[in-house]
Parts: C-alpha cells; sequence; structure tokens
C-alpha cells in the first residue's frame, strides 16, 4: 500500500490523571486523557495502520462507584430467640448490568468495555449479563443478643461513560494524511461489584460511607428514614411522570410516521434512493483487498456473501452518501441487480456474528446506514460500520460462501478492511 510522505509534529503527551471524589455516598474517577486500560490498546492519536480500518475499541471515560442496599429486611429478636436464622430479604433497588442501551452482555466490545471498567476502579465488577434481583436473597444470620436488626445485602453500584475508537485517515495538514485512533460516539455503562450482606442494629458504630451505615439509614436509626422514603417517593412520582410524558411523546411519534407511512409509504421502491443520499456516478464492487472474493447475493437467497469475482450486476454496488451524524457521513449501499439496500437482518442489531442480507430500501433505518473507515488517499481500502449498533463488518472467515457478519470490535486479524474499488 502506497502511504504519502508524512513526518509528525512534536507531540507531548500528558501523565493519566484519577481524581479520586470520596462522598458519604459515592466516589467518582475520571481521566483526563485517554482511559486507565493497558497502554498496549490505542488510544485516541495513537497511529494505525490499514489493517486497523475495520477494527473498533471501547475505552472508559469515567467511573462513579456508588454504595447501594439491594435487598434488606427489619427483624426483631426477643430473648431466647437467639441463635442461627434463615432470613428472606426483600428487593429494595435492582442493578442491571448495561452497556450502552443493551443489557445482554454477550458481545466482546460490551465485555471488554467491562473489563476496562474492573481495570480503571480496581475492583471486580460483573462483566456479564446479571441482575441484582436474580442474586440470592436469603441470608443466614447467628444473633448472638436481643434487638431490632437490619439485615442487608449491597453492592458498589459502577456506572460512567465510555467512549469507541476506530481507524481511519486524519488530514495533517500541507496535503500530508495519516491513519490513527480517532474518537467516536460512546455511551453510558451500568454494573456492580461483588455483593456483600450482613446485619446491623442502632448501637452498632460503622463507618460512615459503609454498606453497613446505609443499613442503620434504612433501618430508621437517626430518624432519617421517613426522609429518605418520601425522598424516594417524590423521586419515584417524578420519573413516572417523565415516563408518562415519554409514552405521550411516543405515541405522536408513531401517529406521525403512521401518518407518513401512509402518505408516502415507508418502504422505497425498488432502484429509488432514500431520500436526502446522493450515489456517486457508477458502481463499485467491495471485497477483500486481494480481490479474490467480494460481496454478493448469492442465487436463491437475499443474504450477502463473499463469493468470487464475476461481472453480474449481484456483485455491484451504488455507494451514496447522505447526512452527516456523529460527525461522519451516513452511507447505503444499492445492489445494482435489484436495487435493494444491504441491510442488518431485524432481530440481530446488538448480536455478535449478525447476518447481512438485501432489503428494500427504507427512508429510516439505521440498519441500512453505514459509516466509512478510509486509508489515505491513493488507497482504496476501507472499514464499514453499521449505524444502529456501532458493529463493524466482517465475516467467520474468510471463504467462499461465508456470509457477510457484524462484530462488535471488528476483525482482530484485519479482514474486515475491505477494498471499495470502482469498476465502472
Amino acid at each position: 500500500m502506497k502511504r504519502l510522505p508524512f513526518v509528525p509534529g512534536r507531540w507531548t503527551r500528558g501523565a493519566l490523571t484519577l481524581m479520586l471524589l470520596v462522598a458519604p455516598a459515592f466516589v467518582g474517577l475520571t481521566a483526563a486523557s485517554g482511559s486507565a486500560h493497558a497502554a498496549a490498546n490505542p488510544k485516541a492519536g495513537d497511529p494505525c495502520t490499514s489493517a486497523d480500518l475495520g477494527r473498533r475499541y471501547p475505552f472508559i471515560k469515567s467511573a462513579t462507584m456508588t454504595p447501594t442496599i439491594t435487598h434488606f429486611k427489619t427483624f426483631f429478636v426477643t430473648a431466647g430467640t437467639t441463635g442461627q436464622q434463615i432470613i428472606t430479604l426483600e428487593n429494595t433497588t435492582v442493578i442491571t448490568v448495561e452497556v450502552g442501551t443493551t443489557t445482554e452482555i454477550r458481545a466482546h466490545f460490551g465485555i471488554t468495555a467491562l473489563t476496562f471498567v474492573e481495570g480503571f476502579v480496581n475492583r471486580t465488577v460483573k462483566k456479564i449479563t446479571a441482575s441484582t434481583d436474580k442474586e440470592v436473597q436469603q441470608i443466614t444470620w447467628n444473633f448472638l443478643a436481643p434487638g431490632y436488626y437490619g439485615l442487608f445485602k449491597g453492592t458498589r453500584k459502577v456506572t460512567g461513560e465510555y467512549g469507541s475508537l476506530n481507524c481511519t485517515s486524519v488530514d495533517k495538514g500541507a496535503g500530508q494524511y495519516a491513519t490513527e485512533w480517532i474518537e467516536r460516539p460512546g455511551g453510558s455503562y451500568t454494573t456492580y461489584s461483588i455483593m456483600e450482606e450482613g446485619a446491623i442494629r442502632c448501637e452498632d458504630v460503622v463507618p460512615p460511607t459503609s454498606l453497613m451505615r446505609l443499613a442503620q439509614i434504612q433501618l430508621g436509626c437517626d430518624g432519617v428514614a421517613a426522609k429518605e422514603r418520601a425522598e424516594r417517593q417524590a423521586r419515584e412520582t417524578r420519573e413516572q411522570a417523565a415516563q408518562d410524558r415519554a409514552a405521550q411523546d411516543q405515541a405522536a411519534q408513531d401517529q406521525a410516521a403512521a401518518s407518513e407511512a401512509t402518505e408516502t409509504g415507508r418502504v422505497v421502491a425498488p432502484f429509488a434512493v432514500p431520500p436526502g443520499f446522493a450515489c456517486e456516478a457508477g458502481y463499485y464492487r467491495v471485497g477483500t483487498s486481494d480481490r479474490l472474493l467480494n460481496w454478493w447475493n448469492q442465487d436463491g437467497t437475499d443474504e450477502i456473501r463473499l463469493r468470487g469475482w464475476s461481472t453480474s450486476s449481484r456483485a455491484q454496488w451504488s455507494l451514496c452518501q447522505g447526512p452527516v451524524t456523529n460527525g461522519r457521513a451516513e452511507h447505503v449501499l444499492i445492489t445494482r441487480y435489484s436495487g435493494k439496500c444491504l441491510t442488518l437482518v431485524a432481530g440481530e442489531m446488538t448480536v455478535e456474528g449478525g447476518r447481512f442480507f438485501e432489503e428494500d430500501c427504507r427512508t429510516v433505518d439505521d440498519r441500512q446506514r453505514f459509516y466509512l473507515y478510509r486509508d489515505v488517499p491513493g488507497s482504496a481500502l476501507v472499514g464499514v460500520q453499521v449505524k444502529s449498533g456501532g458493529f463493524m463488518l466482517g465475516q467467520a472467515r474468510v471463504a467462499d460462501n461465508e456470509v457477510l457478519r457484524q462484530y462488535s470490535m471488528g476483525m482482530e486479524d484485519g479482514t474486515g478492511t475491505y477494498l471499495l474499488e470502482k469498476i465502472a
């Protein structure tokens, strides 16, 4: 691959800064630049190669740890009833592991992001699909003295923001270009650390920022239980009102969308281009960098597969550019044979290995919208990212008849970098 010459300027890297904000209810951490995972992982501004165009990495921007009581039960022990007891606790707060908008942590990107969270806060956290309401709710405790007890389970809720890194061509000025890792939109995450359990009485002296202190408050030891309940009820009322407003707004949007579908139809007619998109003249083939295998649909199926080069219009694509979102232009790819759009299979938006096929182009559908990450000028190599979930396009293996799929972090071996070659 021929690259234009580039002489880097002088770079200064600041030291990683961690801010520990200790308060009665939480500990927050923020990275001033980059993230706290191993130096071997890329950072924004680091150089990358053409093999990285089809890859994607997460990084952690911030983290807040909040001690949280998830299960609680008051229990009165009278004289003569001491000893070991098995008590069933009640759910009080539910924490669900979430990365972005999904609670199904199956993709490599989400697992890797939570692994980086673990290193960032230096504490073991859940890195799989999990929720505290699925944790064991019984507790066995040996009561040595009569009294009024609060039995609890709790954890450290960990929340924060993550970012995403992609490799693409960067204009360095004076006609010079280089490929670098750039920051792309990420989202928020939630997870939690190891569950803890215990029993507490009002007369016990405990650290002010501990789960035991939260349990004492919930037990009502210092007269703030009523205030806590009132604040919780007010918060629930506000949240319900917000949900009601959101439901009303969604209903209005659905009605407007239905009206649009009735008037103009949501499915664009074959060979039509979605509104707001303009197609480049001629056609492209898209395939492996060695020009041996290309994207096209096999006879008798709508699936897009890797197949050998052919003059068939099944292997020719129109490249159409549309609006800019999140700092990059959206694209649709329309097959010349049928006039249909490259589309991620419905129901597989967050599935590692989700498949692509051709389907009628739609006015609005993020499963048909793609971002392109390009090599330096003079090269036709690209990485392709689906807008709906941020996954990168790839395939299980580079072989004839392999289905085109999506992978949350792309292809580690570089086979998610494709050749976008003008042919007509």
